[in-house]
């Protein structure tokens, strides 16, 4: 299975806003960083704060930041945010109409092929990928980045 861009982009916001610890990043600090543009930036955003990922202050002073601790924030529960969570096969020519779609097989087969790798991302967490980010990439490079903005 192949995560979609938004995804990864996603996962990079969070693990910079851990990085962060308790310090308000900006939107143009994160895309600098994780190089991401900002527009990407401005559009994931909102989807992980609603998904409770992240809390957002308005004003000077204000930023993003993580709204929990990132051993709270399970990998699966990003990827059902940013992921299309039911995957259909098409029917054979492409048609329209097919009315064996909601039944066939292979879709069932699909879901649960899906649903039991979402159930792996579940035993991850936030955390866990901070934790496994290659040195080099901690609070030091952070504070580099935000110093030159």
């Amino acid at each position: 299975m192949r995560l979609t861009k938004q995804t990864g982009y996603a996962l990079r916001i969070l693990i910079h806003c851990a990085v962060a610890g308790d310090r308000s990043v900006t939107v143009s600090e994160i895309a600098r960083a994780q190089n991401i543009t900002e527009h990407n930036v401005f559009k994931i955003v909102p989807m992980l704060v609603q998904g409770g990922f992240l809390e957002t202050t308005r004003g000077r002073g204000g930023g993003i930041r993580l709204s929990r601790d990132p051993a709270e924030i399970r990998i699966g529960d990003v990827v059902r945010v940013t992921e299309a969570t039911h995957i259909e096969a098409e029917c054979v020519g492409g048609a329209v109409e097919c009315p064996i779609r909601p039944v066939a097989p292979i879709n069932r087969i699909l879901d649960e092929a899906l649903n039991a790798f979402i159930d792996v991302l579940d035993q991850h967490t936030l955390r866990d990928l901070v934790a496994a980010r290659p040195k080099g990439l901690g609070a030091d490079l952070l504070s580099a980045v935000a110093q030159t903005g």
